[in-house]
């Protein structure tokens, strides 16, 4: 048999390119958590307080049933981004969680996520585990230990509980509270696993006296009662296997860092008796650092402003684009404040406001936002200060 070396020649040559490209596609690892950012669930059944089971894969971990948010939820308590214990932006998407982490005495049982992973975990291999959470404005309460118990079995009771008392696998390796309002706070870390673990549940496992918790302070912005314990959001679960050489990378940034992710949020205050000028100054939208995209809250503001706009044809606005004070002296970052003026009067003209109605203007870190207090920390100036706002040009 006479063999076509030609073809066998590019065929050992095809060979080893087939090979590199499975050792390629083998290492971008796949989230064995099946649906990390809830967005697959029956959202127009989501009426209450406690559906967490209309997240496909999600159940709680205890007879106190964990929470589910949805923009399209068929109830004010649990829409996104503004609900009955705050207002979020989701981490991606328009969904997320929410549990109770800790109770001033034990007064509110905690809550827990479980779910299920799509393949249970080899015997000493790693994994990166992560998730991100947010402290609720109206939590009088923050807490630390925040944490992911991994298990071979679901964890947990049908009875409700104080809490579940078991090892937090992953946390934040500074143990530190978590108090942050306006973004989205990560918890990361490896777990080795002992085999066959297939169930990740994420809450608070520490007994009391082994959490530190702090006052949090109620936004004056913020309506509603306080509930007596640290309620957080939970979004963009994963876990991930490493590779024989990979290190568990987990992006915790720096200090500077952090500060740029705050988003501040705030809802307008509309009274009857006020002037439509007034009413038009009610509106922001804020930023994280370096950031001039529009989140679901910016996006309902630019709904309202619309809806004034066409109601009132003679109506002109004002766009003005404002940064703190570190990107204003950013090299990079100095027309930051045009491009959100620039980016949000598209948006209008994109939604069917005529442009010549819409005059833009770079303020830069030339004006305070009135909404500062002389109780706010460096932090949440800078937040409320990266901001566009909007005036009735007369």
């Amino acid at each position: 048999m006479k063999l076509n070396t030609k073809n066998l020649k590019g065929w050992f040559y095809t060979l080893p390119l087939a090979i590199l490209s499975f050792s390629t596609i083998a290492q971008e690892a796949e989230n064995l958590v099946v649906n990390p950012s809830f967005e697959d669930a029956q959202s127009r059944k989501i009426r209450r307080i406690g559906d967490i089971d209309k997240a496909e894969g999600w159940s709680s971990a205890t007879g106190n049933r964990a929470d589910l948010y949805s923009s399209d939820a068929g109830a004010p308590d649990v829409l996104t981004p503004d609900n009955i214990y705050g207002r979020e932006d989701a981490k991606s998407g328009s969904n997320y969680a929410g549990i109770i982490a800790y109770s001033y005495r034990e007064k509110e049982n905690r809550t827990y996520l479980t779910a299920q992973l799509s393949t249970s975990l080899k015997k000493g291999m790693r994994y990166k585990v992560q998730f991100y959470a947010s402290l609720a404005e109206l939590s009088k309460y923050s807490a630390n230990r925040l944490g992911a118990h991994i298990s071979r079995k679901g964890i947990g009771t049908d009875d409700k509980i104080p809490a579940i008392i078991a090892e937090t696998h992953i946390e934040h390796p500074k143990k530190e509270v978590f108090d942050g309002m306006y973004g989205w706070d990560l918890v990361c870390g490896e777990y080795v696993a002992t085999g066959k673990e297939k169930y990740i549940t994420i809450g608070n496992f520490s007994e009391d006296g082994d959490i530190v918790n702090g006052r949090a302070r109620k936004p004056r912005d913020m309506s509603g009662k306080q509930i007596i314990a640290a309620y957080y959001y939970i979004d963009d679960v994963s876990v991930q296997l490493l590779g024989p050489n990979e290190t568990c990378n987990c992006d915790y940034g720096d200090e500077a860092q952090q500060v740029a992710s705050t988003v501040y949020q705030r809802s307008p205050e509309i009274t009857k008796d006020m002037s439509l000028s007034q009413k038009v100054n009610q509106y922001n939208i804020y930023y994280a650092g370096g950031r001039y995209d529009v989140k679901v809250d910016g996006e309902k503001t630019l709904e309202v402003l619309t809806t004034m706009m066409k109601e009132n044809t003679d109506l002109k606005i004002q766009i003005s684009g404002h940064t703190d004070a570190t990107e204003a002296a950013s090299a990079t970052d100095n027309v930051l404040s045009m491009r959100r003026a620039e980016y949000v009067k598209k948006l209008l003209e994109e939604r069917g406001v005529a442009g010549e109605r819409l005059i833009i203007e770079d303020l830069k870190d030339g004006k305070d936002s009135i909404y500062i207090s002389e109780s706010d920390d460096d932090t949440l100036r800078d937040a409320k200060n990266r901001r566009v706002t909007f005036t009735v040009v007369e």
